[in-house]
């Protein structure tokens, strides 16, 4: 058994499905179209042109969607068959297997049990040469015993027999509590025959559609891009429609973004009417934040040493509350009337937001559809939208 595939077996399977989805589409909106034409409101030119528009702009996220998809659907799906491929190759069938009147039995085949809830296990039958009966055993030994069918109309244990006709097994099914009798075919030619059909017709698919509907990897990555640009532009308009409502927001943009030379000028300024004076900035340190040491000299000598800190401190605060720079944690210290200290410069916007006691607003990239496209996509839809077209 071959559950493993070549890579361009899960190809065609999801192109199929894709060609499928775009078909079926395209039929929804020519439906749609010819609902529109009813109305007598609009010309029919502008009734071509919403059906227009609306196919194109269905058609293009949905090749784009299917082609962004396609890749981890196919290695999902090839792992998927490959554990089953391992499991059936690798499984080891039981040995000396013994039937009940006390024959070795034969070893006839092996299939694999994957229910959803219950763990992938590999199945192996034998059949006795002497009394012909049949055994099915797990690969650990463990033997299998097969629920019996239940009525399909009191759903009480039925009684079942089977029998095979040529290429069909005939399933009967007989209901001891309520009489119920119920006959099922398996016709193997039938589904044959069906099976050949579906891949004809999946086959013909491929060759007339895929080049239309199916992206190539230019095509689809250039639709990836458009879709990231979209998606970042949708989330960047959000996160700045929501830091417009915000009073944090509201309220760091109010903030007096002062240069250093700025800061030198209103902070001398202001301490030289409280009598400190020859204010010094050093040379600053580039980081995150431009942080600035400081000097200044206290010309009142009245004042105590731990007035004199306590002073500076509030009148340094007071002065910067209002803008883009703060006295740094550690506050200044005292030494023979020079005070000293350091100031912290903020440049970034969230930076401005946490400064006012606000939390900084992120929006998440996600994966939703963008619900607008721009109308200047065109496809050409041929002959399936010649009426459409001419009606235009």
């Amino acid at each position: 058994m071959d559950y493993l595939k070549d890579y361009s077996y899960y190809s065609d399977v999801y192109d199929i499905f894709t060609i499928k989805d775009c078909l079926q589409t395209i039929e929804f909106w020519q439906k749609k179209y010819d609902e529109l034409k009813k109305d007598q409101k609009h010309s029919k030119q502008d009734k071509w042109r919403v059906a227009k528009i609306g196919l194109d702009l269905n058609l293009y996220t949905l090749k784009g969607d299917r082609y962004e998809r396609k890749k981890q659907f196919i290695e999902v799906l090839r792992e998927k068959d490959r554990i089953k491929q391992d499991k059936y190759d690798n499984s080891s069938e039981p040995k000396s297997v013994l039937c009940e009147c006390g024959e070795l039995m034969v070893f006839q085949d092996r299939t694999l049990l994957d229910f959803q809830d219950e763990p992938l296990r590999a199945l192996f039958f034998f059949e006795c040469t002497s009394c012909g009966k049949r055994k099915g055993l797990y690969d650990n030994g463990e033997p299998y015993v097969s629920k019996p069918p239940l009525c399909s109309k009191c759903k009480s244990t039925t009684s079942e027999k089977i029998k095979k006709e040529g290429n069909k097994l005939i399933f009967n099914y007989n209901c001891p509590s309520c009489g119920f009798f119920e006959e099922v075919v398996d016709d193997f030619d039938t589904k044959n025959t069906e099976l050949e059909k579906e891949e004809a017709e999946n086959k013909d698919l491929l060759a007339k559609y895929r080049s239309e509907f199916c992206l190539s990897e230019k095509e689809g990555e250039e639709y990836v891009c458009t879709m990231n640009q979209h998606k970042r532009f949708a989330n960047e308009l959000n996160e700045q429609g929501q830091k417009q409502k915000d009073l944090y927001y509201q309220k760091a943009n109010k903030l007096k973004k002062l240069s250093v030379a700025d800061l030198e000028k209103l902070l001398a300024k202001t301490l030289e009417k409280e009598k400190y004076l020859k204010l010094s900035l050093n040379k600053p340190e580039m980081g995150k934040f431009v942080i600035i040491s400081f000097t200044v000299q206290d010309a009142d000598s009245s004042r105590s040493e731990a007035v004199s800190e306590d002073k500076l401190k509030k009148l340094i605060k007071n002065t910067l509350e209002n803008t883009n720079w703060r006295l740094m944690s550690e506050g200044v210290y005292y030494r023979l009337g020079i005070l000293s200290g350091r100031l912290k410069g903020y440049e970034r916007e969230d930076d401005f937001v946490e400064l006012v006691g606000g939390k900084v607003i992120k929006v998440e990239s996600n994966n939703n559809k963008i619900a607008s496209i721009p109308f200047s996509f065109e496809f050409d839809l041929k002959k399936r939208s010649k009426e459409v077209s001419s009606e235009g």
